[in-house]
């Protein structure tokens, strides 16, 4: 209906061009599945890290630092190079692709560096830990651009973005949970690290050629020649007011910083909380993919309620201030009160599921999920 107004409104001689409807299907299918090797690689790599720094909670700061760090170049970087590129589904598939061939290689790489990492840390000090962490980085700026870059083969309306870009954020946190468990629990278990850095390669390649076959569907639609009708964000940007526009650019950049600020914040939340819980968890490894699946099934559930209302607020910024002091005070209670309680309640747990499965496996199951 809303499309229709829009047509009606279109001065006499230009042809009305028909704007594809924002569908998230096969978007959010491929970036559940890119979510997914995206974990694997992280869990592989921190397990690695800590053969190759000898210490655990340097390994979990370091990997889960380059990783967001990678992550967060991408998205500047390839955000910034989708609103110039005619066929971002290609640059789409081109990103997913690279990523599983480089996130095989810093596999592998990563056997490879304990001793030449031991030689310049006994030589140059602090300056050696580059060396794995650029090698963890150099994938995850591959994987931080496919958000962004699927954003723009949308081409969202303004007042759907909040909407799609909730919406897609919570299907790729929902893959990062199924990668970290399956990494942790059945792929290392079963295939081993290389093997399990193997079967995230052959999902980063199935989602490029889904994504390369959508480039080429795309590519065949018939488009109306002439004058393209430009899109919603670019007219309303062209339509504003130079001081409304230099309005909304300081509100961005503040956004951004403090977006960068609660990113900090929940980063350090969950070096933490992982390292508070192993005590409760017979290994660091588990620990970890049990406090990260729990904290991006978090943002997956905050994402996906965010989305449904984002668009409507009234008050964005009071409602980001509620939310992230909010968190702030939870996560100050839960460190509080975590204690020999919970041991006890894993206990429980674990006898009861033993009790009634005759298993031991049963029985860690419900001690992990417990804690």
């Amino acid at each position: 209906m809303r499309r229709g107004k829009a047509s009606a409104a279109l001065p006499k001689g230009r042809a009305e061009v028909t704007r594809t409807p924002v569908r998230l299907g096969w978007p959010a299918v491929l970036l559940l599945t890119s979510g997914t090797a995206a974990l694997v690689y992280q869990v592989l790599w921190i397990r690695q890290l800590s053969l190759v720094v000898g210490v655990d909670v340097h390994a979990v700061s370091l990997g889960v630092g380059a990783f967001f760090a990678g992550l967060a170049a991408g998205g500047w970087l390839f955000g910034r190079w989708a609103d110039r590129v005619a066929q971002p589904w290609r640059l789409y598939a081109a990103l997913e692709l690279a990523a599983g061939v480089l996130g095989l290689a810093v596999t592998l790489g990563l056997g490879a560096i304990a001793v030449p990492f031991a030689w310049l840390e006994a030589r140059i000090g602090p300056p050696a830990w580059l060396l794995p962490l650029l090698l963890v980085a150099l994938p995850a700026t591959l994987l931080g651009g496919t958000l962004p870059v699927l954003m723009r083969t949308l081409r969202p309306l303004i007042e759907q973005r909040g909407w799609a870009g909730g919406r897609l954020y919570a299907a790729n946190t929902l893959g990062a949970i199924a990668g970290t468990l399956l990494a942790a629990f059945c792929f290392i278990p079963w295939f081993g690290l290389r093997g399990s850095a193997l079967v995230a390669a052959v999902l980063n390649g199935l989602v490029a050629v889904a994504a390369w076959m959508l480039a080429a569907r795309a590519a065949a639609q018939v488009h109306t020649p002439g004058d393209a009708t430009p899109d919603a964000p670019a007219a309303a940007q062209a339509a504003a007011p130079a001081a409304g526009q230099e309005a909304r650019a300081r509100q961005a950049r503040l956004a951004v910083v403090l977006y960068a600020i609660a990113g900090g914040l929940a980063l350090g939340y969950e070096v933490v909380w992982s390292q508070a819980i192993v005590q409760f968890i017979s290994t660091r490894s588990v620990a970890f993919a049990i406090v990260l699946a729990t904290y991006l099934f978090g943002l997956m559930l905050g994402s996906a309620w965010i989305a449904r209302r984002a668009d409507r607020l009234t008050d964005p910024w009071g409602v980001f201030a509620v939310l992230i002091s909010s968190a702030g005070a939870l996560a100050l209670l839960e460190v509080a009160l975590l204690g020999d309680w919970l041991l006890q309640l894993q206990s429980l747990a674990s006898q009861w599921a033993r009790g009634a499965t005759g298993s031991l496996l049963a029985a860690m199951c419900a001690r992990f999920a417990t804690a």
